[in-house]
Formats: C-alpha cells, sequence, structure tokens
C-alpha cells in the first residue's frame, strides 16, 4: 500500500471531520436515528474524495443497516469502496466486512460468507480478522457444521493472542452469547470453559473500566448457570449483573437480567418473585419505546428472541394459576393477574408495530377499559394469546369484569390448523373441508365464551388477534350451522391502545378512488378494477385515478388539495411481516408502508381532518408468511386513517365490485357503524339472490375484508 503523506487539514475538512465525530458519539450512545439524520444532511456525495469522505460515508452505510435500510446501505458502502479505490490508499478490507454484514441482514448467506472469508484472507491486523470470524460463526450454523470447530478454535486462539481490549472481551461475550444460544453450542465447547472465558472477560472488563461488558459477562454467566439447572449460583450472578446494570441506568441491560431473574425463579416455583420479575422486565422495556433497535446490535439483537418472548412468558405465568383451577367454561377470578395480562398483550402489540418500523408509535387511547363501554352496540373484545402449551382468552364485555378462557392446545397443533385453514380458504371446490377446519377453529377461539356473549347480546366482536390468528378471517368461523359474521359484526384492532373509536359524522362520502387495470411492475392485470371503480362512483361523489393517472405525485396533489372522508386504493398491494416487503402498486411505483405517513397527510387519526376510511382492495398476505399481516397493521398505523378495510387474498372477480357496491350503500344508511356495513356487504354475497350465489357461499367470495381500527 503507497504511503500515505500527512498535510494539514483544510478549515472544511477540520469542520467535516468534526460533523463525522459528532455522528460517532450519537452512535456510541445508541442513537441509532438521530446519528443517520444528522449524517445525512451532509452531502457526501458531493464532497471531494478524501479519506474522511470514505470514513463518512462507511459510517452512513453501517447505519443505515442498523436501522434495517438495507438497499441504502448497500448503494452508500459500495460508494464508499469505489471512492477508496481512486485514492489507492484506504484498506477496503474494512468495507468488505460491512458489505458482508449487508448481506447476512438481506438472508443471503453464502454471499455474506465470501465477503468475510475475504476479509479474513485480506485483513491487515488480527482485529478486524476476529471480527470477520465472529461474522461467520452463526452463518455456519446454517449452513455448514463441519468447519464450526475449527472456526471457533480459531477465534479462541486470535482472543488469546491479541492484547486486551474492547474487541477481545466483546469477542468472548459473542462466544459466549452463541454457546448459549446455538442448538449445536455443546459440540463445540464446554460448559466450564464458557464459565471460564465468561470470567476473565469479566476480570478484562474491569481492567478497562467497561461496567457494560462486566454486566454482560455476569448476566450471560447467569444464563449459563440457568441452562445448567445451577439455580442458586444463577441468582447470585444474575443480581450482580443487575446491580450495574441499575447503576448504568441502562433498561437495555436491566431488562434482560430481570428477565433471566424471572426465568431463574420459575425454576424454584417462586411464583410470586417470577412475576415481580417479569413486570418489572416489562416496564424496563417500555423505557426503551422506538430504541429497541438499539439493544446490542453487535450481538444480533432479535425481536422476535429477545423481546416477544418476556411479554409472553409473563402471561403465561399471570394466567397459569387460574388455568389450573378450571375448566374451559368456568371464567377466572384473579382480576388483577387478568388486567395485567390485558395490559401485557397491548404492550406487546405496540411494541411488535414499533420494532416493525423502527420507531415509536404514540398511543391515542389510555382507558382500554372504557372503550366498549362508550359504545351505541354491545361490543366485546376478544384477545386469543398464543402460548406454546395453549391457548388463552380474555374476554371483556361491556359493564363486566375481564374474564379468561384456556383451551388446551399446542402452538405447534395450532399452526398447523391455522395455515391449512390460510391455504383452504383461497382454494375453490373445499367447501367441506373447510368447514371441518372452520368449526375446530370456532370451537377453540368463540365456544368457550360463547354463552357469555348471548347473555350480554353482543353484536359486535373487536378481535385484538395474535401471531398467525393475524392472517385468517375470523367472519369464515363455522359453529356447524353458521358462519361468524351471519351472527356479529367483526372487526380488528391493532391493540385497542391504537384505535380511538367514534361513529361515522357525515353519511356523504367523498372519495378518492385509484385503481391499476393494467400490468405493471411485473404484476398482472386486474381487469375488474374498472367495474369496482364504477360501483364506487355511483354510490359516493368521487375523484378517480385510473391507470397512468394513478401515480404517487398525483395522488399526493389530490390528498393535499382537498379533503377525503375515504380513499379507496384498488391495486395490487403486498402485505409482509417485513416492512420492506409491504408496498401497495401505482402505476409508477410501488409505494412503501413508510411512505404513507406522508402520502396521507396524518399521522393521528383524532384530527379532524383524518381520512375516515382507507379501503385497500386487491391486495394480498403472502401464505407461509406467520407475520404477513401485521403488514395491514402497518399500513394502517403509517396511514392514520380511522379505520382501514384490506384483504387478506386477491380473487380479482366480479365480487370486488359487488362488495364495493353493498359496502358503500350500507355505510350511507344512518346508524350503521363501519363494522355493520362490512357484515351486510358480505352477508350479500354470501346470500346473494343472483345466478353465482351458489358458487359466492364459498368464503373465499366474501371472507377476505377485514376492518382494522375504528369499527364505528
Amino acid at each position: 500500500m503507497p504511503t500515505v503523506t500527512q498535510t494539514p487539514l483544510a478549515a472544511s475538512d477540520v469542520e467535516f471531520q468534526s460533523q463525522i465525530s459528532q455522528v460517532q458519539e450519537l452512535q456510541s450512545l445508541g442513537f441509532y436515528r438521530r446519528a443517520l439524520l444528522q449524517l445525512s444532511d451532509i452531502d457526501l456525495l458531493e464532497q471531494p474524495d478524501s479519506l474522511i469522505k470514505v470514513h463518512g460515508l462507511h459510517l452512513l452505510s453501517d447505519l443505515q443497516r442498523i436501522v434495517g435500510d438495507l438497499t441504502a446501505a448497500q448503494t452508500t458502502i459500495e460508494s464508499a469502496i469505489a471512492t477508496a479505490q481512486t485514492l489507492d490508499v484506504i484498506e477496503i478490507a474494512p468495507m468488505l466486512l460491512s458489505l458482508g454484514h449487508i448481506a447476512a441482514a438481506s438472508g443471503e448467506t453464502e454471499q455474506a460468507l465470501e465477503q468475510y472469508e475475504e476479509v479474513s484472507a485480506i485483513a491487515s491486523t488480527p482485529q478486524l480478522k476476529l471480527r470477520s470470524h465472529l461474522s461467520q460463526l452463526p452463518l455456519l450454523t446454517e449452513t455448514n457444521y463441519s468447519q464450526i470447530a475449527t472456526l471457533y478454535t480459531d477465534i479462541q486462539t486470535l482472543i488469546e493472542r491479541l492484547p486486551v481490549d474492547k474487541t477481545t472481551v466483546n469477542a468472548r461475550l459473542e462466544l459466549a452469547r452463541y454457546y448459549l444460544e446455538s442448538p449445536i453450542g455443546n459440540d463445540i465447547a464446554t460448559p466450564q470453559v464458557i464459565a471460564q472465558n465468561l470470567a476473565t472477560a469479566r476480570n478484562q472488563a474491569q481492567t478497562l473500566s467497561d461496567s457494560y461488558a462486566e454486566s454482560y459477562a455476569l448476566g450471560y454467566l447467569g444464563e449459563l448457570y440457568l441452562k445448567q439447572q445451577q439455580l442458586s449460583e444463577a441468582d447470585d450472578v444474575l443480581r450482580q449483573a443487575l446491580e450495574i446494570a441499575e447503576a448504568l441506568r441502562s433498561s437495555e441491560l436491566t431488562y434482560q437480567w430481570q428477565w433471566a431473574l424471572g426465568r431463574v425463579h420459575v425454576q424454584q416455583n417462586r411464583t410470586a418473585l417470577a412475576l415481580s420479575d417479569y413486570e418489572n422486565a416489562v416496564d424496563s422495556l417500555k423505557t426503551l419505546r422506538g430504541n429497541l433497535i438499539a439493544i446490542a446490535p453487535d450481538l444480533r439483537f432479535d425481536f422476535t428472541e429477545r423481546v416477544e418472548p418476556v411479554y409472553r412468558e409473563w402471561v403465561a405465568l399471570l394466567l397459569s394459576s387460574q388455568s389450573a383451577k378450571k375448566s374451559a367454561e368456568e371464567p377466572a377470578k384473579d382480576l388483577t393477574n387478568l388486567q395485567k395480562a390485558q395490559g401485557a398483550i397491548e404492550s406487546l402489540q405496540l411494541a411488535e408495530l414499533e420494532n416493525y418500523f423502527a420507531e415509536p408509535c404514540v398511543p391515542l387511547s389510555q382507558d382500554i377499559s372504557q372503550i366498549i363501554e362508550n359504545t351505541t352496540s354491545p361490543t366485546a373484545v376478544l384477545y386469543p394469546i398464543i402460548l406454546s402449551n395453549r391457548l388463552e382468552i380474555l374476554l371483556k364485555l361491556p359493564d363486566q369484569s375481564l374474564q379468561q378462557y384456556t383451551v388446551a392446545i399446542t402452538q405447534p397443533a395450532l399452526e398447523e390448523l391455522l395455515n391449512q385453514f390460510q391455504i383452504d380458504l383461497r382454494l375453490p371446490f373445499t367447501s367441506n373441508t373447510l368447514r371441518t377446519l372452520s368449526a375446530q377453529l370456532y370451537d377453540l377461539l368463540i365456544r368457550p365464551a360463547q354463552p357469555a356473549l348471548e347473555q350480554s347480546n353482543i353484536d359486535t366482536l373487536v378481535f385484538v388477534l395474535d401471531g398467525s390468528l393475524r392472517n385468517v378471517p375470523m367472519s369464515a368461523l363455522y359453529d356447524g350451522q353458521q358462519y361468524l359474521v351471519e351472527n356479529y359484526s367483526i372487526a380488528l384492532a391493532p391493540g385497542l391502545q391504537l384505535v380511538a373509536p367514534q361513529p361515522l359524522a357525515n353519511r356523504n362520502l367523498t372519495t378518492l378512488v385509484a385503481g391499476l387495470s393494467e400490468a405493471r411492475h411485473g404484476f398482472s392485470n386486474l381487469p375488474f378494477v374498472k367495474a369496482e371503480i364504477s360501483q364506487v362512483q355511483q354510490t359516493t361523489s368521487s375523484r378517480v385515478l385510473l391507470d397512468e393517472d394513478f401515480t404517487e405525485a398525483q395522488l399526493t396533489t389530490l390528498l393535499s388539495n382537498a379533503d377525503y372522508q375515504v380513499v379507496h386504493l384498488a391495486t395490487h398491494g403486498q402485505f409482509s411481516s417485513d416492512a420492506e416487503d409491504t408496498f401497495i402498486l401505482a402505476w409508477d411505483k410501488p409505494i412503501q408502508v413508510d411512505d404513507f405517513n406522508t402520502l396521507l397527510r396524518q399521522s393521528d387519526q383524532t384530527n379532524e381532518s383524518a381520512i375516515e376510511l382507507l379501503i385497500l382492495s386487491a391486495c394480498d398476505t403472502a401464505l407461509g408468511d406467520r407475520r404477513a399481516a401485521l403488514g395491514i397493521a402497518g399500513v394502517a398505523v403509517q396511514a392514520g386513517a380511522r379505520s382501514t378495510l384490506a384483504t387478506l387474498w386477491n380473487l380479482d372477480d366480479e365480487t370486488g365490485a359487488l362488495f364495493s357496491n353493498y359496502f358503500y350503500q350500507a355505510l350511507q344508511q344512518p346508524d350503521t357503524s363501519k363494522a355493520q356495513a362490512l357484515r351486510l356487504a358480505q352477508l350479500q354475497i354470501l346470500k346473494g339472490e343472483d345466478a353465482n350465489s351458489q358458487l359466492y357461499q364459498h368464503p373465499r367470495f366474501w371472507a377476505p375484508y377485514i376492518l382494522l381500527g375504528n369499527w364505528l
């Protein structure tokens, strides 16, 4: 490598370097989004080629990757590499390492491994080689078991040869975390070796005055003891780890050790202590709202592994004492525990959406218990909660305390039933098998609560659905004689904290309708979209954007210049558990879920000019994605509309036009709620008298429509 001649920095370079340093400081404190915003304000590509520019681009790419913008991260790091190569004085191995991280985050395992191996081959320092080896370890678990033992030994050897610093301490912690989480951890090391590594890491962290690393070393040692059923030792070291975390006021450390202590106390049958630990852990997580992405990114933080289980295990513990004392038909009595369980599920729904967007969602309603008391029609809220060994159902009826029902079914058995139900719903000629599956789900979800629903004369059911339950329509549950929609109006809520129910004030609807009938961007044509739009025009005062007129810019202009109560988008859409894969198709481009907040002007449904109803027809949720319908909730929250009507799958036939006609006619009738209008439209398709009425009895034609949010 050529020798770099040191020259004094120009004044502009000094300012540039100062800005980069400020961003690095924010990054080191875990303020990734703030750091990204500050760095994005600097037009790095317009800067003259220099070492500082390369460093800034590399830093920007890392921040983009951490917050989940992988496409931008890839483009930026490629610019950094290209600039470095023109200068011919900068080692590109660290940038290739970042390129590997992006590939790994994108699920491109083989490409990531190739990048890491190249870094290992050309790295100029053993520290960089160590980081590359550590990055390969979890990927090899998925692809090549035979190399893992050798790589693990190489990592351990590198650690021992290097001087004690933050890199080597973190490497020891990384090896411990891998052992604790990997299914083959016991094949590559013994508990004694891991315990010694953690003891060394703790001593070295103390030498470096690195309290964070010391807390992690103690916490991981506690989890190791828990795994080995050395419960007394686990309790002792976890308390030490927690004491350091609390002194640091570090919620991301505190919740982990509170959670681990809860698991220890469950094993010790110290239920009261365990409940307190879990409650403390959830409280600590609440302080991390909007910053969950900042939790230990170097240790491959994952929401589904490191946050969601805290809530679920707490709920299971809160409800388990009740489950042992009653049958599936008998409601529980411990209201304090039930209220805490309800609050935990509400908080989990909120945290899941926050993780989906990597930014906070602001609750609209804090008084959950009063929401259904103020509705004009008798309304019940059901919380089906999927636990590993059972299904729990919380029921809230007007003017009554929470009730609990427990159904004995394992999570794998329920997931299998839901998956098959979801597949059969989309297929023709499956009525008999579909009704069998639907009846099984009815018996699980509705039958236990049916007497209480009938006694209270309930006519509207609001579901706060959990996990894979979101992917199937509740309207299609079958009691042996009738579908659920034949007896109830049905709506969904992404947690009642995000819903502000209020009746539709003006029945003279003004509607902005946009649709695609022609094939675009690899998606097929939608020949029945024109008929659907025609039906909307006949029933409401409408402005239409069709095909080439339906662009993001045109939609934005119209929404900016007039207030529409309803925005109806008849186009291809895709709902996914990944925000990057959730979009609505316009003529010129797919509109990503993150853009809906800006596009629809309002993100606060309590605002007077908020859109009453966002309709997304011809959209689809991906089969095989257990959290695909999370994308519908994501669109609804970003749009800020009071209600969202979406389809779980796309039929693209004349029923779309029929449904639109029936729904808008019903919605404009006085005192008809949105949930009731949806029900009436579905029933007219199910029980219609036209030539295809026999065909349309199959739920695939009327069940895909779901109402999310304000059901009034």
